[in-house]
């Protein structure tokens, strides 16, 4: 290739805008802010979840190439590449609640873990394309909402968009380009058609086995009584374990009814904070 370096092919988004390096441990990454954690440990600390992130605080362990698995990416070791945005990065959860990591834990492979927040189908088939030779993969899992989020090449690099976030800058950029087809359905599905394909091409090139699941549009922070994301926004633990059985079922009926309960998470937050946890260590 001529023109798509390394450097553009493997950018990390805003894990490169806020250089959060490789082989390092983070507290907080955004949306899961140290900002959003301090007014939720004074506003929302009644809240059992909160109480339980108090004492069961967060990290995020990033691999030799700056993604969120315990696996080193290297050229030798067969393993599963999980695609997405941060409800396969685990924004908001310990990594052992989310549904990627849930699934390579049953099936016993590396953990390809290429999720990234904020992103898209555009981001995922770049980030696929950047390590789909490097990487010995087995099975590419793909957890891609329809969501109108579009990534472009701007002076040398790539820069993503979460059209749905309404942005002034945005509209001067675009112009009604926005409002006229990136915001649309018909674009986003075509977008979406677009890069699994084209994903579904690269598996087919390494003999890989390709699973996609559209998932919900929406965002189920708050729907349940299972433990919360720590930044109430993403997906509970519940959520996460029913994406964790639905990859599981859509890739083998019998791993589905041997595990589809393996490792169920916290189901009842409130009931699992007053059984396991006095009153005098919540603050």
């Amino acid at each position: 290739m001529e023109y798509l370096t390394n450097k553009i092919l493997k950018y990390r988004c805003e894990l490169d805008d806020l250089n959060l390096k490789p082989n390092e441990t983070y507290e907080y990454i955004p949306t899961d802010s140290k900002e959003f954690w301090d007014r939720h440990i004074i506003s929302e600390l009644d809240k059992p979840s909160i109480q339980y992130y108090e004492l069961n605080p967060i990290e995020y362990k990033l691999n030799n190439a700056g993604f969120r698995t315990p696996d080193d990416f290297n050229s030798y070791d067969e393993g599963d590449v999980y695609l997405g945005c941060s409800h396969t990065f685990g924004i908001g959860h310990h990594l052992e609640n989310v549904w990627s990591y849930k699934l390579s834990k049953i099936l016993g492979r590396k953990f390809w873990n290429l999720g990234i927040g904020g992103t898209g189908t555009d981001t995922h088939f770049r980030l696929l394309f950047a390590f789909y030779k490097e990487l010995k993969i087995k099975n590419i899992f793909h957890y891609a909402p329809l969501y109108p989020r579009y990534e472009f090449i701007e002076n040398g690099r790539p820069h993503w968009y979460i059209i749905a976030n309404y942005n002034k800058n945005w509209e001067s950029k675009f112009g009604n380009l926005m409002k006229e087809s990136l915001l649309t359905n018909e674009q986003v599905e075509l977008n979406w058609h677009k890069n699994t394909s084209a994903i579904r091409g690269l598996a087919s090139e390494i003999g890989a086995n390709y699973y996609v699941i559209e998932g919900s549009r929406g965002w189920h922070g708050r729907d349940d009584e299972s433990l919360l994301a720590r930044d109430l926004l993403h997906h509970t633990t519940k959520y996460h374990h029913s994406v964790y059985q639905d990859f599981l079922k859509l890739y083998d009926d019998n791993l589905y009814s041997t595990f589809k309960d393996v490792n169920e998470p916290i189901m009842n937050i409130k009931k699992y904070m007053k059984d396991n946890y006095t009153k005098s260590k919540l603050i």
